[in-house]
């Protein structure tokens, strides 16, 4: 496993839930984009873009010690050893729609809002990638803090019109691969007690 590929498939699992919630809703011809969201890389209209414009270290993360970690070797024996303590990310999206009209534009913007609102912790087949550990949650949590500033900003930096835009995050954490040596516990002590003379 490259567990660093986790936010690389964090973007995939994103699109992935849109692609598969419009074709269920019956929307089979819009296009979901992970691309910069500029006119020159939207090919085909309706395309919902699902763009990571940040990532940053969570604010709350605070412990830095390492962890002891158990594990099973391949002949069966419980394998210990210490592991440097994860960092803990936010990536941070930026959802726009772009349509043949204002109409078709919120009507799906609507539909990608509800789907994050349904499924706002994938698990299991939901992630996609293999960077995922087998008991890993994916939580989206709408950005409550963005206000028009926000889109005002981020559009002038991508040097494009104006236009409604929605924002999310995602809690991750990267692990680290480096580990200490096996630790050997003491399961027990053998001890003598000598008699006087």
């Amino acid at each position: 496993m490259s567990q660093f590929e986790v936010i690389k498939d964090i973007g995939e699992t994103l699109k992935s839930l849109l692609e598969e919630s419009f074709k269920a809703a019956g929307f089979t011809t819009v296009n979901i984009s992970t691309d910069k969201p500029k006119k020159d890389n939207i090919k085909n209209l309706p395309t919902v873009n699902c763009y990571m414009y940040h990532l940053g270290f969570d604010q709350r993360y605070r412990e830095r010690t390492q962890t002891l970690v158990s594990s099973y070797a391949k002949d069966g024996r419980v394998v210990e050893y210490y592991r440097d303590a994860p960092i803990l990310m936010l990536a941070h999206y930026i959802i726009s729609v772009w349509g043949n009209s204002p109409a078709e534009e919120n009507l799906l913007t609507g539909l990608a809002v509800k789907t994050f609102l349904e499924n706002p912790i994938l698990t299991g087949e939901a992630l996609r990638g293999e960077s995922f550990f087998p008991d890993d949650k994916l939580n989206m949590y709408p950005n409550l803090q963005s206000d028009y500033n926000d889109v005002l900003s981020f559009w002038r930096s991508m040097n494009e019109e104006l236009r409604p835009a929605v924002y999310y995050y995602v809690r991750f954490r990267i692990e680290s691969d480096r580990r200490s040596p096996e630790v050997k516990r003491v399961t027990g002590k053998d001890l003598a007690v000598a008699g006087r003379r």
